[in-house]
């Protein structure tokens, strides 16, 4: 065997996509972050108590099997805590799922647009990404996917609230795709809004996953209603034994910090406070969403802490505009097809304000020349 057969690094990894790094420090500079769908509250008093007292200790590794942790998100979601995984935010937790389950030759399926995670953990497998685009309403296309199956699928991406679109499927069409997806497949339930599409009357899909004889996992993260982003924390609720064991053989070993998982312990315990999080952020949803379609803006069904809007013209131009005119900062969805609608985020009452109070910098920027 000659070096050239087998190249370091491997050539496939020249392809991946660039990743996508929004900023996220901006100097003295005053801006409104409306691009990371992070949460605009502080997380709970007891997490700052429990991250400080944790800080007393980061000389000791943390506990590599998150015990304290691992039993109260059992006890939270009457789930077994010998089947859950804690990982450095749900990005390790996709890359995980895609090392698990895919090879050179084998094809994942993703919904289009979809989380920019998603084809980089497919790409850096030398895995192929089959991309189904949305319905009209941003949500998957049910039997579209499950069209696209082959001998060759080994990853199926379910998103539910989903992203970017913010779209929440009901509980028949995941009941679908878990039933329908093949054995051969990972099905990876992607539910990172999970807990704000349960406030906008989502259901939960407990059944459909039990019923599932296939491999399966679900994606959770601390990050958006419990208000973590800076804390990184995600967790997998695993279908199976061999699932947990293979995430924790293929995981760094101390891949969750001391201050990460005593403030995610103590933002689990403080349920009036995710309430109140909720609460704000399905307000100022409705708020923002009924701005922009009083001013001729479609606005996507969105349970999720963000929006997306139809403009009359390229979103490009219009996030441009609100960045360096007004501070305001969104994202695009670069996909074909989405190239007029511009996400933003839901931030609290003054963000919401600053946004419809530019509705016309918003509309001229991307209104005919």
């Amino acid at each position: 065997m000659t070096d050239t057969e087998n190249p370091v690094p491997k050539p496939y990894l020249s392809n991946l996509p660039k990743p996508r790094i929004p900023p996220t420090e901006f100097g003295d500079r005053q801006v409104r972050r409306l691009h990371l769908n992070e949460c605009p509250y502080q997380p709970s008093p007891r997490v700052k108590e429990a991250v400080a007292q944790a800080s007393e200790s980061l000389n000791l590794y943390p506990d590599g099997g998150w015990t304290k942790l691992v039993e109260a998100l059992g006890a939270h979601w009457n789930w077994p805590a010998e089947r859950i995984v804690c990982t450095n935010g749900s990005d390790e937790l996709l890359m995980l799922s895609a090392q698990m389950s895919l090879s050179p030759g084998t094809e994942a399926i993703a919904p289009g647009p979809c989380f920019p995670g998603y084809p980089r953990a497919v790409a850096a497998q030398g895995a192929k990404l089959v991309q189904i685009p949305v319905r009209a309403d941003g949500g998957i296309d049910v039997r579209a996917t499950l069209d696209a199956v082959t001998e060759q699928t080994r990853l199926v991406f379910i998103t539910t609230p989903m992203n970017p679109t913010g779209t929440l499927m009901n509980a028949e069409e995941v009941a679908t795709l878990l039933r329908e997806i093949p054995d051969h497949a990972l099905a990876v339930l992607d539910e990172a809004y999970y807990e704000l599409g349960r406030h906008a009357g989502g259901p939960d899909h407990d059944d459909a996953l039990a019923a599932r004889k296939g491999p399966w996992v679900v994606l959770r993260t601390f990050s958006k209603a419990y208000g973590l982003a800076g804390l990184r924390l995600g967790y997998a609720l695993c279908g199976s034994d061999a699932i947990k064991r293979s995430l924790d053989n293929l995981r760094i070993t101390l891949n969750v910090s001391r201050l990460s998982q005593a403030g995610a312990l103590a933002a689990l315990s403080d349920t009036a406070h995710t309430a109140m999080i909720l609460d704000k952020t399905a307000q100022e949803r409705r708020r923002l969403t009924e701005g922009l379609e009083a001013a001729g803006c479609p606005v996507l069904p969105s349970a999720t802490n963000f929006i997306a809007a139809k403009l009359p013209g390229p979103a490009a131009d219009a996030a441009r505009t609100l960045r360096e005119e007004a501070g305001i900062l969104t994202q695009t969805i670069p996909y074909p097809g989405f190239e007029d609608c511009i996400r933003i985020s839901i931030g609290d009452a003054d963000d919401t304000d600053a946004v419809l109070n530019n509705l016309p910098m918003l509309l001229g920027a991307s209104g005919p020349a």
